[in-house]
């Protein structure tokens, strides 16, 4: 398993997209993953779903995502900037996509 730490970012495509690999699934914690304060969406569907984050933040505590590719790729996003929500989508090709914002 290979562990990259990104700087902390806001961007509309949060897990960076991999030529190597597709995105498989994010974990979204409150605080850091050595807390172990992973969160569970808000809501989940079929093909999508979100976590409302502002709360974390209302608490003066970070967010942190683990991006996490079918080759066993994990990417580390802190999220520096205040967010409200990250959603999750499942396309048809059952392709992950997942945003803050």
């Amino acid at each position: 398993m290979t562990v990259s730490i990104l700087q902390p970012a806001f961007s509309a495509e949060t897990c960076p997209r991999r030529e190597a690999s597709s995105l498989l699934s994010v974990e979204v914690f409150d605080g850091t993953p050595e807390e172990l304060a992973i969160l569970k969406p808000e809501e989940t569907g079929r093909r999508s779903g979100y976590w409302a984050l502002a709360y974390i933040y209302d608490q003066n505590r970070p967010v942190t995502v683990l991006c996490k590719y079918a080759d066993g790729y994990i990417e580390r996003v802190d999220l520096a900037q205040r967010v409200s929500k990250c959603n999750y989508q499942i396309n048809k090709k059952n392709q992950v996509s997942f945003q803050c914002k």
